[in-house]
Parts: C-alpha cells; structure tokens; sequence
C-alpha cells in the first residue's frame, strides 16, 4: 500500500514547532541547573587503597572524652563483612551498656581499662564480670552479651582498635546492669552511621 507523503510545510509546521519549543526548554532547564549549588554529601566516603588515618573523620559524637576514627567501614568504604574503628577514652570515660548481634574484637594500643561483661543467659545483665584490660592486650566480646569499656586509669587514655563482624552495627542500649534483655533500647544507625546510611538493616 502506498501512502502519499504529507505536502512539506503542510501539517507539520505546527507539530515541528512545538518540538523545536519543548527543546528549547529542556536546554533552559539543563542550562540553568548547571548553576545551581551542589550540596555535598557529609558522609565521608573513601574507597582509596592507602589511607592516611590521620586526616580521616574523627568525633565525639556528642560524648566527652571519648574520639572515635572508622578506619576501614562498610557505608564509608564499601567493606562487607568486617569494620575497623579506633576509639580513644579519657580517664573515667566509658561506652554505653550495650549488646549488638555480631563478634568484636579490641587491641589496647594504648593505656588500661575494665572490660564489664554482663549476662545473656539471665532476663537482665546481672552485676557484671570485671575485666582488666592493658596495653599490648586483646579481649573479645560474645555475641549478644551486654558489656561496657571503661577507661578505670585516673591519668592515662585508654586507645582501642576496635573490630567488628556484620556491618553496619545494629545496637541495644540499656540504662543499667538491671534492665531487662527485652527493654534495651535500639540504637539504629548507630551515631557514626548516621550520616551515611541510607536504608535500614533488615536484620539483627
């Protein structure tokens, strides 16, 4: 079948010029973003291979004396199944009790401390085992068990390399040894994640 082609300048004037406009505007539009402010992202991502430890984010994030640095992370690294943090304690300065679904492992680099090691077995921590920790020494932690690092030393700062399995860390705070295992508080993105997590984790 043969169709006869429309007349040139026919009934396309109107249709062409109506796509000649619709360019032009999304050429305005393309134009006009390109000056507009990027705002940039405060997650501090890094996929180097070397890092200089010494320039990368370090906080308190809201708590005195206490430094913490992720050095190798799974929101600002990419790491998958391991994160890396080093976390300075001044004297008398101690975590939170809490308990997380995944393995840590501590290194004192530097000082000494009391590790408090609580309960999972019982409804609640219970009084905790004390723990002395030093300098050149390595502890772990049990999966779920409550617990606490205290830097006990009255002059010196407690430094720890910290490693943790399944991140990002999901954690249970509590208010004291007494607390019910069912009444710790979810703390989830944890204060150094918060910033770069984008979706929640669907597990513990």
């Amino acid at each position: 079948m043969v169709r006869e082609l429309p007349a040139a300048g026919a009934a396309r004037g109107p249709h062409l010029a109506a796509v000649g406009r619709g360019l032009l505007l999304a050429a305005l539009l393309v134009a006009a973003a390109s000056f507009l402010p990027v705002a940039e992202s405060s997650c501090p991502r890094d996929n180097s291979l070397v890092r200089d430890i010494s320039r990368m984010q370090q906080s308190n994030y809201g708590r005195e004396g206490f430094s913490h640095i992720t050095v190798a992370g799974a929101l600002a690294h990419g790491m998958k199944e391991v994160e890396v943090w080093l976390q300075t304690f001044r004297p008398g300065q101690r975590t939170p009790i809490h308990r997380h679904s995944c393995e840590e492992v501590f290194i004192v680099l530097k000082g000494k401390g009391t590790l408090l090691l609580g309960s999972s077995s019982l409804k609640y921590p219970g009084q905790p085992q004390e723990v002395p920790v030093f300098q050149n020494t390595t502890f772990s932690v049990p999966v779920n068990d409550p617990h606490q690092v205290w830097n006990s030393d009255e002059h010196e700062d407690l430094q720890v390399l910290v490693t943790i399995s399944r991140p990002p860390v999901k954690i249970f705070i509590y208010d004291d040894w007494s607390m019910p295992h069912t009444a710790a508080k979810l703390k989830f993105p944890y204060f150094w994640d918060e910033d770069c997590l984008t979706a929640p984790k669907d597990e513990l």
